[in-house]
């Protein structure tokens, strides 16, 4: 039975672990937050051993247009309606109360308020495509572990693309994370096709 008042999702709460555990990160517009999304986790908190992966329900993705994004409490709500048969997932508004903008800055903030927690990155193989136009990239991938779960329309792209590249270097020194590649990962689901066909209303 749970806690009268607990709230899984709530902010605070997720910096009290008297213990090391692994969680997975995966952050996005959420625009909305699919079955996808719920197949993405379980199959990087199966891979990475994962106690919890959390959602990142990011305001406005510096790298998207605003011009079909919905209202972020509308993402965020519909979020945590969708992912509330699995407890090991916490949807958090973390970039909104934090004040942080980009993801370089959200680790950071991570590391420094939950040290106890051994975080990886968890983001889908379209975004390593991307990846060379986040803020401070090369910064980011020696901040911690990343985890590229395959999607079929990225996934030989991000093999040989540029965003790769930043990753291999640190390969030879285990001082410096990793990047875990999961290939056996199939899922169709995307936002922009639950946009377009009127998700929103």
């Amino acid at each position: 039975m749970a806690k009268r008042g607990f709230n899984r999702h709530a902010l605070p709460a997720v910096f009290s672990y008297p213990y090391r555990q692994k969680i997975g990160l995966l952050g996005g517009s959420f625009n909305p937050a699919h079955d996808g999304h719920i197949a993405l986790s379980k199959q990087a908190k199966q891979a990475g051993k994962m106690a919890e992966i959390w959602w990142l329900v990011s305001p406005q993705n510096p790298l998207k247009s605003s011009a079909d994004m919905a209202e972020f409490d509308q993402r965020l709500a519909f979020a945590k309606t969708l992912c509330a048969p699995y407890p090991w997932i916490r949807v958090l508004a973390l970039e909104s109360q934090a004040g942080t903008k980009y993801s370089y800055d959200t680790i950071r903030f991570l590391k420094q308020r939950a040290p106890r927690a051994a975080f990886t990155w968890v983001m889908g193989s379209d975004n390593l495509v991307q990846f060379p136009k986040w803020y401070k990239a090369r910064e980011m991938a020696c901040q911690i572990p990343f985890m590229v779960v395959r999607r079929a329309s990225s996934h030989y792209a991000c093999l040989a693309g540029q965003g790769r590249q930043y990753f291999r270097r640190y390969h030879s020194d285990k001082k410096t994370p990793r990047l875990t590649l999961i290939h056996d990962f199939h899922d169709g689901h995307s936002g922009t096709a639950l946009r377009h066909a009127g998700f929103w209303g």
